[in-house]
């Protein structure tokens, strides 16, 4: 008697984010030793150039895919869709070990003890791949050939368990799995594994005691008119905002390949200069949150207690230089942080409550330089406790719509808004 479809799907799927849960529990808690380290002694960052240099050596050790895993799984998904819609197969070039996710976990580590501005959910969903990619090579060697798990499917499990895991938010850890490849299109045949995954690994997670974003409670704008004006200037302005940034950020990194042939060089010198950067703003303003995560910046932003108004230019400079230098981490935290700190800059300038722009900044931001709105979403319900959902869903649907089709995930493919951008038709 074989064992039904769902049930088979519903133990891989626990397995493999059960490991991720434990996994994410191990890194996040190794990220916010590191950021508590750099907070008793701002000085580590005059280490940066020094962790640039080892990450440059890591990777140049193991190799380019190793840096460019979520990218790699990125083509991987693509080629499953096309198998799946019975178009022409375009695999891959590069392959994806499970040893990535070790080297990742390496990375960040390196990143986050030197004081980079980076985040932590990057280096989170690389591992959550690799974890996936071991899944799979066990799954083919144990099982029989009727109830083989897909490739594509248990990267995207991988992923979304592991994003859920960091931000204990299982249905934004779903929805990242099925769209983060193609925002326009959900997999929903990987529905059930992706959701059983993430419930998991939050469960696993949360049990294990894994360190998460505690966003402070803060009123929200009631829903009106006047309020949802309020939200569509907010959106569309942390939308260009975050087109600037994605745009400034391919730049800067070109730049820095242009004019720095030599891999040390490019890594050395944009260390050099955040350090230098990161030690002036600590000497003049005593603020020592612009390195790594930078979450007590969004915090006191959504508390109104009070922050510089450049506080967003300072932070996005600061991951500009940290990601140009090859430091691991990911933007999202960072995108969060810009776009909170941005959103209580503006409320401040407008004399509107700061909180709630603040939280609205922080999600809209992230839904324009992710392009993934419906994750955005859950998250802001999730996470940030958002209880005006018509507000949010405005905030994120316009803020989406007005960042471009880039994205801080390359290769991410986005048919909508290409045809939206270019005025061409299917």
């Amino acid at each position: 008697m074989q064992i039904p479809r769902w049930i088979d799907e519903s133990l891989k799927a626990i397995a493999v984010g059960g490991a991720t849960g434990a996994a994410m529990t191990i890194f996040a808690n190794t990220v916010s030793f590191l950021g508590d380290l750099n907070v008793l002694c701002p000085y580590l960052v005059l280490l940066l150039p020094l962790g640039g240099y080892l990450t440059m050596r890591l990777y140049k050790a193991f190799g380019e895919s190793y840096r460019a895993v979520t990218t790699v799984a990125i083509d991987f998904i693509h080629d499953g869709e096309a198998i799946e819609a019975g178009a022409e197969r375009h695999k891959p070039k590069m392959k994806i070990s499970p040893m990535m996710g070790v080297v990742a976990y390496i990375a960040a580590a390196i990143a986050h003890f030197t004081g980079a501005s980076v985040g932590k959910e990057g280096a989170g969903v690389q591992i959550g791949l690799s974890i996936g990619e071991l899944g799979y090579r066990l799954d083919k060697r144990l099982s029989w050939e009727g109830h083989r798990g897909r490739g594509d499917y248990y990267l995207m499990v991988g992923a979304g368990s592991a994003f859920g895991a960091l931000f204990s938010a299982p249905v934004a850890g779903t929805l990242f799995a099925m769209t983060f490849a193609s925002p326009d299109i959900i997999r929903l045949s990987a529905l059930f594994p992706s959701l059983v995954a993430s419930i998991t690994a939050v469960i696993v997670s949360g049990r294990i005691g894994i360190h998460v974003m505690h966003v402070p409670e803060f009123e929200v704008l009631p829903l009106s008119l006047e309020s949802l004006a309020y939200a569509l200037v907010i959106a569309i302005a942390v939308g260009l905002l975050a087109r600037l940034f994605i745009h400034l950020l391919e730049t800067f990194k070109k730049q820095m390949k242009k004019r720095f042939r030599n891999p040390a060089f490019r890594t050395i010198i944009p260390s050099i200069i955040a350090a230098a950067l990161f030690l002036t703003t600590y000497i003049v303003t005593g603020r020592d949150d612009y390195n790594g995560l930078s979450l007590t910046l969004l915090y006191d932003a959504m508390n109104g207690n009070g922050i510089p108004y450049l506080s967003f230019i300072m932070k996005a400079i600061l991951v500009f230089l940290s990601i140009a230098a090859g430091f691991i981490g990911g933007e999202v935290v960072p995108l969060l942080v810009t776009g909170g700190t941005f959103g209580y800059t503006l409320a401040s300038v407008l004399s509107l409550h700061q909180p709630a722009f603040a939280a609205l900044g922080a999600i809209g931001m992230l839904s324009g330089g992710t392009n993934l709105p419906l994750v955005c979403f859950a998250l802001g319900l999730e996470l940030f406790g958002y209880s005006e959902p018509v507000l949010l869903f405005v905030v994120v649907a316009v803020s989406y719509m007005a960042s471009g089709k880039k994205s801080i995930y390359q290769h991410q493919r986005n048919a909508l808004k290409e045809r939206i951008t270019t005025g061409t038709k299917e």
